[in-house]
């Protein structure tokens, strides 16, 4: 897909997820889906058919170790062969999945905007399956709601 054909598509999926301003989509990648915050990139001078999908999924508690191990546990195992990475914004301690998706030439904003909101949804469950798993009684985690470093 050429970078004019994916700015069509993102102005076309603005429409379809009904953004009243559609500045930070096309400018930007800047896209919330539900209650995530996500970025859309394309780079298509290193493969015109990949985009990766960036979403915030909370933040790293302070010194929560059994996280920080379930984290790149998760990477190992879910990761799908690269498909899907967790990671650490530096800035904020923000939590960031990156999945990847291929765009095909084909493609309709309608079929993006659902693979995008599956993805949010999948990203969005693996954390909170995470985070159950390893909270404290104290219950030291930030879900999703919390104030973001990465703004959509």
């Amino acid at each position: 897909m050429t970078s004019e054909q994916y700015r069509l598509l993102l102005d076309e999926l603005a429409r379809v997820s009904g953004l009243a301003d559609s500045s930070g989509l096309l400018e930007h990648g800047r896209v919330k889906i539900g209650e995530v915050d996500a970025v859309l990139e394309h780079q298509p001078a290193y493969d015109e058919h990949l985009l990766q999908v960036r979403m915030r999924l909370g933040t790293l508690p302070v010194d929560d170790r059994d996280l920080t191990r379930a984290i790149l546990e998760a990477n190992y195992i879910s990761g799908y062969g690269g498909e899907c990475v967790f990671s650490l914004y530096p800035a904020s301690d923000d939590v960031i999945i990156t999945m990847r998706m291929r765009l095909e030439e084909s493609l309709t904003a309608q079929e993006l905007w659902q693979g995008i909101s599956d993805i949010a949804r999948h990203g969005t469950q693996m954390w909170q399956g995470i985070a159950a798993a390893t909270q404290t009684a104290g219950g030291m985690f930030s879900d999703s709601g919390a104030a973001p470093g990465l703004r959509a």
